[in-house]
């Protein structure tokens, strides 16, 4: 039977066995076009408008969840949560707002997908174009939604109204890469409103359809503005919405 003392160095070394023990952590310019689109609101078509662990062991960690797809991280389970919800290996969900669909599937599958099952939704040639949302007055919540193709991507046009309260409804413009959010940061846009001696202009850094649009309009990163600003910029009810891209 050892000595407590004979037992110091053992200990001193248990730092090291920890260590052991655990698992690595991996760590160009087109002629402006413009579009009529068809709102839907609602369900319409228009949205196409634990316990303790031994003592020297490491945190037990765990496979990952979307590991077939490309991620290299090991995380202990209380850390899986978090890290799945921005993993940019996870799936990829259906971009279209307020709509029903279900699909999810890998980004590369996405596009195909939006022109199988939405086949409504308009695409546009060309890095500046006219967005035209019509018949803006429709009541209740509407989504108007197209697409932009320009420099070999693909990014997707969203305006939404939405009703804050009885009588007060807002208008939020999103642009969104379909593609990572690393690739997003390649690219700004501007969006304009023009008319009657009146110019309304955000510029910002597309999103990717990974945060989606609610994500967009929760942080107000999109152009806001209410029905009295369309109006002043509406013709017979329809808005038109001058978008440029550009690679930075």
């Amino acid at each position: 039977m050892l000595c407590p003392a004979s037992c110091l160095p053992l200990l001193r070394e248990l730092g090291q066995w920890r260590c052991l023990l655990g698992f690595p952590r991996h760590h160009g310019v087109a002629a402006a076009s413009t579009v009529g689109l068809t709102a839907n609101g609602g369900q319409q078509q228009g949205s196409e408008v634990r316990g303790g662990r031994p003592i020297g062991r490491s945190k037990p960690l765990t496979g990952r969840q979307f590991s077939s797809a490309g991620c290299l991280l090991s995380l202990h389970h209380s850390e899986k949560p978090e890290h799945e919800e921005v993993c940019e290996f996870r799936p990829y969900t259906c971009p279209c707002p307020g709509a029903t669909c279900k699909w999810h599937g890998a980004l590369e599958a996405v596009m195909p997908h939006l022109m199988h099952a939405h086949k409504s939704i308009t695409t546009l040639q060309g890095e500046d174009i006219v967005f035209l949302a019509t018949d803006i007055n429709l009541p209740g919540a509407v989504d108007w939604v197209m697409m932009q193709s320009c420099f070999s991507h693909h990014f997707m046009l969203v305006l939404e109204k939405q009703e804050k309260y009885e009588g007060h409804q807002q208008f939020f413009a999103v642009v969104l890469l379909i593609g990572t959010r690393k690739q997003a940061e390649n690219f700004a846009y501007r969006l304009e409103l023009n008319g009657n001696r009146r110019r309304l202009t955000w510029e910002a850094t597309p999103r990717s359809i990974h945060d989606g649009v609610s994500a967009a309009i929760m942080n107000s990163d999109c152009l806001v503005f209410d029905t009295s600003i369309a109006h002043l910029f509406a013709d017979n009810g329809n808005l038109g919405i001058n978008v440029t891209i550009s690679m930075c």
